[in-house]
C-alpha cells in the first residue's frame, strides 16, 4: 500500500496590470519570465500560473528534493512606487542554498535574486492599484505553516 499519498501544493499570488487585448501578450510573456525566476529560487514543483485569461497546469508531480517544504518560505516585500503603500507575498519551497553565509535575506543585487527582481517589478503591480508599479525590497527566508 503507498503511503506517500498526495504531494503537498501552496500558493502565492499577486496583482498584475489590466489585461487588455492590447497588452495580454505583453504581460502573458513577463509572467512566464516572473515563474522561471521563481523557479530558479524555489526547490519545489511550479504546479500552475493562473491569469484572468488562462489557467496553464505546469506540473503535478511531487517535488524530486525533500529538502523542498512548503513551509519554508521566501517573504517578498515590496512598495507601490508612487503611494509608497507596503505589500508582501510569500513563495513556498524557497531554496535555502541561495542565501549568503549567515543571512536570511537573498541578494537581490546579483544571479537568481536580481533576476527575481527584475521580473518581479515588471508584472507586478500594487494590490490597490493596478497601474501602479511597485519596488521589490527585500527577500527574506521565513518559517511559515500558511
Amino acid at each position: 500500500m503507498n503511503k506517500a499519498g498526495k504531494p503537498e501544493s501552496s500558493t502565492w499570488q499577486v496583482a498584475i496590470a489590466e489585461l487588455t487585448a492590447a497588452n495580454v501578450v505583453a504581460q502573458e510573456g513577463l509572467l512566464t519570465t516572473l515563474s522561471s525566476a521563481v523557479g530558479n529560487v524555489i526547490l519545489g514543483n511550479l504546479l500552475r500560473t493562473q491569469i484572468v485569461l488562462s489557467r496553464d497546469e505546469i506540473s503535478s508531480a511531487p517535488a524530486a528534493l525533500q529538502a523542498a517544504q512548503r513551509e519554508n518560505k521566501l517573504l517578498l516585500r515590496y512598495h507601490g512606487a508612487t503611494s509608497n503603500q507596503k505589500f508582501s507575498v510569500s513563495i513556498p519551497t524557497f531554496d535555502l542554498t541561495l542565501l549568503p553565509n549567515h543571512s536570511e535575506f537573498l541578494d537581490l543585487t546579483a544571479g537568481d535574486g536580481a533576476t527575481l527582481k527584475s521580473a518581479f517589478e515588471a508584472v507586478v503591480r500594487s494590490p490597490n492599484d493596478d497601474t501602479e508599479v511597485v519596488i521589490l525590497d527585500t527577500a527574506q527566508f521565513v518559517g511559515r505553516n500558511t
